[in-house]
This record gives C-alpha cells, sequence and structure tokens, in this order.
C-alpha cells in the first residue's frame, strides 16, 4: 500500500467537520450558532488547505 492511499474521510472535508465543531463551541460564550458554524467552516476549509499545501512543497524537495 503507497502513501498515497488514505483512509477515512479527504484533509479538506476532515478541516470542515471539525472546524465547524469548534465553531459551534463559540456558541457557549455567546456567539451566534450560524455565524460561529460559518466561520468555524471556513476557517477548517483554509487549514486543510494550507496543510495540504505544505505537505505538497514537503514533497517536492
Amino acid at each position: 500500500m503507497s502513501n498515497e492511499s488514505q483512509k477515512g474521510l479527504p484533509p479538506v472535508l476532515r478541516g470542515a467537520i471539525v472546524g465547524g465543531s469548534i465553531g459551534l463551541m463559540a456558541t457557549w460564550f455567546g456567539v451566534d450558532v450560524g455565524r460561529a458554524l460559518f466561520y468555524g467552516i471556513v476557517c477548517g476549509l483554509l487549514a486543510a488547505y494550507t496543510a495540504q499545501k505544505i505537505q505538497e512543497n514537503r514533497k517536492k524537495k
């Protein structure tokens, strides 16, 4: 089995789920639910995209 094959969800989808979950935790502190979910998903997507680009740059070297 090669390093390219992964089990589970793709990194971008995983980032959206984790980010959304963390965003919803912000509702504990009085943040609007819709806004917290939206910002959490966006931040999770950006984090996953950044991590993916870093891994691609490391593989090139």
